[in-house]
């Protein structure tokens, strides 16, 4: 477990300043603590986990004759908690909602091996499993030890086979564990941890070989199988967020379509919980909004369009609105779609299209002539466009309406052999028209004017150009090789 904070994107950071959620019972909590190896008068905190890698602090405490006692007159909802020492040093634990007053009583060298509850059955059930999967570490760690130096196949395959066998007690434990305690948070704290169990025999294609691909289809399809989603306490744990995490990043093809296909199904799974769907809903928004992988701005336009602006009740009016407008700026830039139209001039006065680019590829880049980053940019553009001279037209387009500031820049950066233009019309807002909030911006366009690929750094537009080569020429060999 990592206690680290992320950032979020400005658009969904208001989102989640609070979950709501219905408390268990009435009146207050109180976990008090007793552990040997803190120091008299340290200031510890109690906290919940929200995601896999924040937590939120719920109170604090300090340690008065051996005793940390953390409570309130709310109820806690159910999750893991942490007893907090340090960002460094922590200890968790479970509330099920329901038990609200309990003593801990353990030891800084040896939580889980040392530990105590009164009044917490939960927790009881969780951690026979965790000191059952501290044994098996132990037992592991001993085979592996013993196996050093030798390297004979006798020896190796000794080995394997008993590694073998602690998996499976593990395995097996598991299961029977989740099975008699069914219904406890601890079991589906437990069961969040289990791999979906794949079948040992494959169908055969048409062919009569195994079919490679059907374990990779069954264990995505039953990638969930052992998540509640309709569990409001697991969004307080580490479980649900690295579920949706793994899935996204291990499982699914990172093409919009693809990962727009794979965002609902996983929607669909969370809707019987409001704010389980909520929280599903920003972590994929989260992952996409800001992709670094190219090509993906169509995943937040169908989030966006599907969910936050049809099925988002907690959003405000005002919110709703930025939304949408984020969509209407979006939606004509995805990539795949014919770039807008764009009518600009040049010094002389005369109009320019992109459409009229006669080149494999069209740039058109937009700067501001006082922008740093667009200085800095200027020379590599260049270097870029000499080394694509017939193959590349560059649309260089200032978003600012000043000749003077345009041909100082031209003259200063060399960049006369390029269209350098300007809206002198007063045609666009380009900020709206065209998402340019921050210069330089670019949009690569093919030979048909669709966009392939936007905001890529000046000094990897190269290497982007001969990457998307090598995909279409591996596309077409595909294409080719299913005739």
């Amino acid at each position: 477990m990592f206690l680290k904070h992320y950032r979020t994107p400005l658009l969904i950071l208001s989102l989640f300043l609070s979950i709501s959620g219905a408390f268990a019972q009435q009146p207050g909590h109180s976990i008090k603590v007793r552990m040997k190896g803190i120091q008299e008068g340290k200031t510890c905190h109690l906290a919940h986990f929200f995601g896999y890698n924040q937590y939120i602090k719920v109170d604090s405490a300090k340690v008065e004759n051996g005793l940390l006692n953390f409570q309130g007159k709310d109820p806690l909802k159910g999750g893991i908690y942490l007893i907090v020492l340090s960002p460094s040093k922590y200890y968790d634990f479970a509330v099920d909602g329901k038990e609200q007053f309990m003593e801990i009583e353990s030891d800084t060298t040896d939580f889980v091996g040392h530990v105590k509850f009164k009044g917490s059955k939960e927790n009881d059930l969780l951690f026979a499993y965790r000191k059952f999967l501290q044994d098996k570490s132990k037992e592991a760690e001993a085979i592996s030890n013993a196996s050093k130096g030798k390297t004979d196949p006798a020896s190796q395959e000794a080995t394997r086979k008993q590694m073998e066998k602690v998996q499976a007690d593990v395995e097996t434990y598991m299961k029977d564990f989740t099975k008699a305690n069914e219904g406890s948070f601890a079991a589906k704290v437990i069961k969040g941890n289990m791999e979906p169990e794949l079948p040992k025999v494959l169908p055969k294609k048409a062919n009569g070989r195994p079919d490679s691909t059907y374990l990779f289809n069954y264990y995505k399809g039953h990638f969930f199988d052992n998540i509640d989603f309709a569990d409001d306490r697991l969004l307080r744990s580490p479980f649900l967020h690295s579920r949706v995490e793994r899935y996204f990043k291990d499982l699914v093809y990172q093409v919009t379509d693809s990962i727009n296909r794979d965002a609902d199904k996983v929607l669909k799974l969370a809707k019987p919980n409001q704010e389980v769907y909520r929280f599903v809903l920003w972590q994929i928004t989260n992952k996409y909004e800001n992709n670094e992988i190219v090509g993906l701005d169509g995943v937040f336009v169908h989030l966006a369009e599907n969910y936050y602006l049809k099925n988002a009740p907690w959003l405000d009016s005002t919110q709703r609105a930025k939304f949408k407008e984020r969509v209407d700026i979006l939606k004509p830039l995805q990539t795949g779609k014919v770039f807008p139209e764009l009518i600009v001039t040049d010094s002389l006065g005369r109009e320019y299209t992109p459409m009229q680019s006669k080149t494999k590829y069209t740039l058109v880049h937009f700067y501001d002539p006082e922008c740093g980053h667009c200085k800095d940019s200027a020379p590599k553009l260049m270097e870029f466009y000499h080394a694509n001279k017939g193959k590349v037209t560059i649309y260089n387009v200032s978003i600012v309406y000043d000749k003077k500031k345009i041909s100082s820049f031209v003259n200063t950066y060399k960049t006369g052999e390029l269209l350098n233009l300007w809206d002198a019309k007063g045609r666009y807002y380009f900020r709206n028209n065209f998402d340019v909030y921050s210069t330089p911006t670019n949009y690569i366009l093919d030979k048909d004017k669709k966009i392939i690929a936007r905001r890529i750094p000046v000094d990897k537009l190269e290497d982007f150009i001969n990457f998307y080569e090598r995909q279409q020429i591996q596309k077409m060999a595909g294409e080719n090789g299913a005739k």
